[in-house]
């Protein structure tokens, strides 16, 4: 449940089951994440099927972050399971110094995905004072 339904907040760890720590400590920010084909059956948590289905394209774990709206530590722990199931690809980004890549619109939807879950951090802070 969350606020908004009238319910009590979950916490961010809860879909990580308390753990904060990735296994995978290559995984950053700008890593690129990248569902494998869908595979029959629920995997493990509400949480990691919106990951694969957000990630049909690469996305960024930041981005992923924004997306849905759960802190950095929190995705990195969802995508480390995802691994493990051997469901998402995980590959460093590319390196865009020598690239022409980076539109206008690509830097738009990473402040917006950034706004937005630095929006949704403050609100979570200010309500629980």
């Amino acid at each position: 449940m969350t606020a908004a339904s009238g319910g009590r907040r979950t916490r961010p760890y809860a879909a990580t089951g308390g753990r904060t720590q990735a296994p995978d400590a290559t995984l950053s920010i700008d890593t690129q994440i990248t569902a494998h084909t869908r595979r029959e059956g629920r995997l493990l948590s509400e949480q990691h099927q919106h990951v694969l289905e957000l990630c049909s394209e690469p996305r960024a774990v930041s981005e992923l972050a924004g997306l849905l709206r759960l802190p950095v530590g929190v995705i990195t722990v969802l995508v480390s399971d995802l691994q493990q199931h051997q469901s998402v690809t995980a590959r460093a980004p590319v390196d865009m110094s020598r690239n022409d890549n980076v539109t206008h619109r690509l830097m738009e939807r990473v402040r917006a995905s950034l706004q937005a879950q630095y929006e949704e951090e403050t609100r979570g802070t200010r309500g629980a004072n």
